[in-house]
């Protein structure tokens, strides 16, 4: 079975990476996600616990965050995927991104990624 890439041709990369200047306008919607069993509400929820988490860390590398959110989640009885899907669309403002979450935090750093993240929690405390 062939891997399938997400970007079919070159040219449609702008349209996987115009998060990376700054977060595109995105419906609250995205936040809910079927098989990581997230919602607006839970989404909302989850990055109000994870924000302090993340705030009292100064290591952004990818593996560092990786380990302290698979930890978070192992410790909050939740699967990766329900902590990392809100993290990611409040990152990016995107369903489908070429890197995940801890990967984007790395790339934006400390201070972007709590930005975004607050960014998010206040639209998903709009709606």
């Amino acid at each position: 079975m062939r891997k399938r890439t997400r970007i079919e041709i070159f040219p449609d990369i702008k349209d996987h990476v115009d998060f990376i200047d700054s977060v595109p306008e995105y419906d609250t919607a995205m936040y809910t996600h079927k098989k990581m069993k997230t919602d607006s509400e839970k989404s909302l929820a989850l990055l109000n616990e994870v924000l302090p988490v993340l705030e009292g860390t100064d290591d952004y590398t990818n593996d560092a965050l990786f380990a302290l959110l698979s930890e978070f989640a192992s410790s909050h009885e939740y699967k990766t995927g329900y902590v990392m899907w809100p993290i990611r669309t409040a990152l990016s403002g995107k369903q489908m991104t070429p890197c995940g979450a801890t990967e984007m935090m790395e790339l934006f750093g400390k201070d972007e990624t709590i930005a975004r993240i607050k960014a998010g929690i206040a639209k998903l405390e709009q709606h």
